[in-house]
């Protein structure tokens, strides 16, 4: 690696880290926010996908992957904390156009970023996650039944996780404080406009969203609104046959 190379690859922050960097100098940058109970290294089938052209780094929140130790307690209460960390440590980049990912609760962090500042974000990239949230973010409490009715919609839990009653008890833990985050974050974005270009995507067989409800991001979007629906449920965007095209939305290469 040259040393020009060294000095544009991002530092590991506290909310930041890069997954991935460029061949070279890059084309432009991912910021992947991910879904509710997991880090971006859970999407990882679907970002090695990328052009070898971007930089990809990922937002992990308290109490899963590099961040386990610290629980998932030491989420902050306000949700203003999370915006203004994960923004501090993105403008502290070096300059290059910037795309941020959202897929499920990561789509409510995202905006929230995206809104905070609008210049930092060419592009947003919103997947499976309405303007209004989930029906799941919206209850006022979320009991040990309801959780595991999220967690078996969504899909992609193995079943020997739920089975292990430690396991399980904090993989509910976790969903509940990120929801808890959500919510606060979907009540916190509502009725801003999203100047940047905007594109929404999701699965026709998603039982926790469905493709009607995604649609109302156009009335946010100032720039207007690709819509893209693939085959699938929650979790479409890693299914093998779905990778390309979404990577794809993710970097605009399906506008061209």
């Amino acid at each position: 690696m040259s040393v020009r190379g060294q000095a544009r690859r991002a530092e590991t922050g506290t909310w930041t880290a890069e997954l991935r960097a460029a061949r070279g100098e890059p084309e432009g940058r991912v910021v992947v926010f991910p879904h509710a109970g997991g880090g971006p290294n859970a999407l990882m089938p679907l970002l090695g996908t990328l052009p070898d052209t971007y930089d990809v780094l990922g937002v992990t929140l308290p109490g899963r992957e590099r961040r386990f130790n610290e629980g998932y307690d030491a989420t902050p209460e306000d949700p203003r904390a999370v915006v203004e960390g994960v923004l501090a440590e993105l403008t502290g980049l070096p300059s290059c156009p910037t795309v941020y990912f959202g897929h499920s609760m990561g789509v409510a962090i995202a905006v929230a970023v995206a809104l905070a500042e609008p210049a930092a974000c060419a592009r947003l990239v919103l997947s499976a996650h309405p303007p209004a949230g989930v029906k799941y973010e919206r209850e006022a409490a979320w009991n040990d039944a309801v959780l595991l009715d999220l967690v078996k919609l969504g899909g992609g839990t193995p079943p020997e996780i739920l089975d292990n009653p430690f396991w399980r008890g904090y993989v509910l833990g976790l969903l509940r404080s990120d929801l808890t985050l959500a919510a606060r974050l979907v009540r916190q974005n509502h009725g801003g406009r999203l100047t940047m270009p905007l594109t929404v995507i999701g699965g026709d067989r998603d039982e926790l969203v469905h493709v009607r409800e995604l649609v109302a991001w156009q009335e946010r979007a100032d720039a207007g609104a690709r819509m893209r629906v693939f085959p699938g449920g929650h979790f479409y965007l890693l299914d093998e046959p779905n990778r390309q095209g979404v990577a794809a939305e993710i970097t605009g290469a399906s506008l061209t």
